[in-house]
């Protein structure tokens, strides 16, 4: 594996990585809204707590059997006409998967936003990074190598090296990055090779790993 697939991986891991909580509760979300069963249950707890100033209003509640049997106790902040109807009634309405206790909507909750905003923050911090790699890291990078082929370009497993063979004659394997005329660059890992064909062939298609002896172009 050449080190552009290598890169292309690890950001994808990243990204999903980063992504994926707010996709998942977004998913639960929807599913909730869309397959959800409506159910009046009991009120077992009720809080209002003010963090740095800010009046929160809690709710705790248990499924029914059928629902939730382990009978685990749930919570939910909510907005204060949620919190005073549900107080004064000792119930509370909440949509929920019937399969899936733990994935509910409570009548006038309160979502919040920190999820979100830390994703987002987290994926423009990635893309910074990216560009900076991008950026230096073209930079930083060796000028390609230039060779003259003494044979046709071949196919080979996928691996990626420059080998000096004697002299000014090298062998070469990459991944094939660009095919132009009498011209093929092969990715070599650490740095671009262009091959000049001089006549000869190269039955090796974009993106396939080959490996091609030439001599150093000076």
């Amino acid at each position: 594996m050449n080190r552009r697939k290598r890169g292309a991986i690890l950001v994808v891991v990243l990204v999903l990585f980063i992504n994926l909580p707010i996709l998942h509760s977004t998913w639960t979300a929807w599913r909730v809204e869309r397959s959800g069963t409506d159910h009046t249950v009991e009120l077992t707890d009720h809080d209002v707590l003010t963090p740095e100033g800010d009046r929160q209003y809690w709710l705790g509640f248990r499924f029914p059997e059928d629902v939730d049997p382990d009978q685990s106790l749930w919570t939910a902040r909510v907005d204060k006409a949620a919190y005073d109807e549900a107080v004064a009634e000792g119930t509370v309405r909440v949509r929920v998967l019937d399969d899936n206790p733990a994935a509910y909507r409570v009548e006038g909750q309160v979502r919040s936003n920190v999820g979100l905003v830390t994703t987002l923050i987290a994926d423009a911090i990635l893309l910074l990074i990216l560009l900076l790699l991008w950026r230096f890291g073209r930079s930083s990078r060796p000028l390609p190598l230039r060779i003259a082929a003494i044979g046709d370009v071949e196919r080979c497993p996928p691996d990626a090296a420059v080998e000096q063979v004697e002299g000014t004659l090298y062998l070469v394997r990459g991944e094939v990055v660009r095919i132009e005329g009498d011209e093929v660059v092969l990715d070599a890992g650490d740095r671009d090779v262009v091959v000049i064909l001089d006549g000869h062939q190269n039955p090796v298609g974009y993106q396939q790993p080959a490996q091609v002896r030439g001599r150093l172009v000076e």
